[in-house]
């Protein structure tokens, strides 16, 4: 089951939510302030019509008027000596103002080409990537060498020497983590999107270990693993989707994919486990790690009747004895071949279930039993009438019936059954003492 973030996400206005938040930060503190004071020395207005554009652009708070200003700016001064903190302006304003992912990744493009270490647009492109659900693969390219040179860039952008004074060493560490996780989590949806599931396996593991925030990189680090179609990762990646399909956290899914996740990971593991008994323990270790243990495991449907059919050897041998002659019989292929040649006319051992029915009603002759269920398995057929009437759910212990009669659908095993070794049958009536005829006395 795959669901993309891209579908989630708006395409034209292509801006990612959770990052537009987080660049509050990157906005004070790392984009670019126009130059004022000994450095602004340094570049020069052309003249005032610049200036006066210049303070439009920067002083308008309308994002559409904004894009008008700074449009101007670049078209009637190409060759400004701000053209680098112009087309930042432009990037940020697509990106954060007007939210329109298009244009702000090729205005990040274009910045790149004025600066390829600039920040902003490594971080504009970076969080495109996934937010605009790019598929075409020279995007694609763009945004994994981007992305790394982004991964490259932090610590010099964050270095504690330029931590500005009005922000805690906690949070300059924290925003650090954003776009340290935005640029692996970025690869590895590159990588996932190019079939290189193994890769985005290893860039996802990478990813959790150092924040574990993620329900979108738990699922996809999921896709990854059972992607590749490895036996051995297949548990794991249940792990991983079960967190997943019940994460509240940060960056979680939105219901409506959890809830489609939800429905997929029971379905998943019935299939595989057999039954969804252990299902709430493995959603609670998930939520509550974001790996699982080297002792996680859990059981297939072959492991749990091998393990149930060994516990019923210890415990009930009569009743395990059953489940191999039923076993036997159940083969569709070779269940009446098996009959015919191995237990027609011969008597079978000492058995144990309880009464499903028997007939008639008043002195019974046969009887039907169920062994593992409440559904009948065996026919009973006495060699003598039974006194007694029956009821359903008496249990009885019977030994050396012959087996004379099969029928795979539905499923019964007919057994002429010596009544004398059957135990747990009910008394027969007692019946009432004989009345004495009265004595007459002889007349005097």
């Amino acid at each position: 089951m795959v669901v993309r973030r891209g579908a989630q996400a708006r395409r034209v206005r292509g801006g990612l939510p959770g990052m537009i938040a987080a660049s509050a930060l990157l906005s004070a503190a790392v984009l670019f302030t126009l130059p004022t004071g000994a450095v602004a020395q340094e570049k020069k207005v052309k003249d005032q019509k610049e200036y006066d554009l210049f303070t439009a652009a920067t002083k308008e708070q309308d994002a559409t008027k904004k894009a008008q200003y700074l449009d101007q700016w670049k078209k009637e001064y190409s060759d400004s000596d701000y053209k680098l903190e112009r087309q930042t302006m432009i990037a940020t304003n697509y990106f954060q103002g007007l939210r329109n992912g298009e244009e702000a990744w090729k205005a990040s493009e274009e910045l790149l080409t004025l600066d390829p270490k600039s920040f902003p647009a490594q971080f504009f492109i970076t969080s495109l990537v996934i937010s605009m659900n790019t598929q075409d693969p020279g995007r694609l390219d763009t945004g994994e060498k981007v992305a790394r040179s982004l991964r490259e860039n932090i610590p010099t952008v964050f270095d504690p020497a330029k931590k500005p004074a009005t922000v805690s060493e906690d949070q300059w560490k924290n925003e650090r983590l954003t776009y340290e996780s935005l640029a692996t989590k970025t690869i590895g949806w590159i990588q996932m999107q190019r079939k290189e599931f193994a890769k985005s396996e290893e860039t996802f593991t990478e990813f959790l270990k150092a924040n574990q925030n993620s329900g979108w990189v738990s699922y996809w680090l999921s896709t990854s693993m059972l992607q590749q179609k490895i036996k051995e990762k297949q548990i794991p990646a249940l792990y991983h989707l079960a967190r997943a399909a019940y994460y509240e956290g940060a960056d979680a899914l939105p219901p409506d994919v959890k809830k489609q996740l939800q429905a997929y990971l029971q379905k998943t593991y019935v299939s595989y486990h057999g039954g969804n008994d252990g299902l709430k323990d493995v959603i609670a270790m998930a939520l509550k790690e974001p790996f699982p243990t080297t002792e996680f495991k859990i059981e297939s449907k072959e492991e749990v009747i091998a393990r149930q059919m060994e516990e019923l050897r210890q415990n009930d041998p009569q009743k395990y004895l059953w489940l191999g002659l039923k076993k036997g019989l159940s083969d569709g292929a070779t269940g009446l071949t098996y009959f015919e040649n191995t237990l027609k006319g011969s008597a079978l051992p000492k058995l144990k279930g309880k009464v499903v029915a028997a007939t008639p009603e008043a002195r019974p002759k046969e009887a039907t039993i169920a062994i593992l269920g409440e559904d009948a398995e065996i026919k009973l057929v006495f060699d003598t009438a039974h006194p007694a009437k029956i009821e359903p759910g008496t249990e009885l212990e019977f030994e050396g019936g012959v087996a004379k009669e099969f029928v795979a659908d539905p499923f019964l095993l007919t057994l002429e059954q010596e009544r004398e070794k059957i135990t747990g049958l009910p008394d027969p009536p007692k019946r009432a003492p004989a009345r004495k005829a009265p004595v007459r006395r002889k007349k005097k």
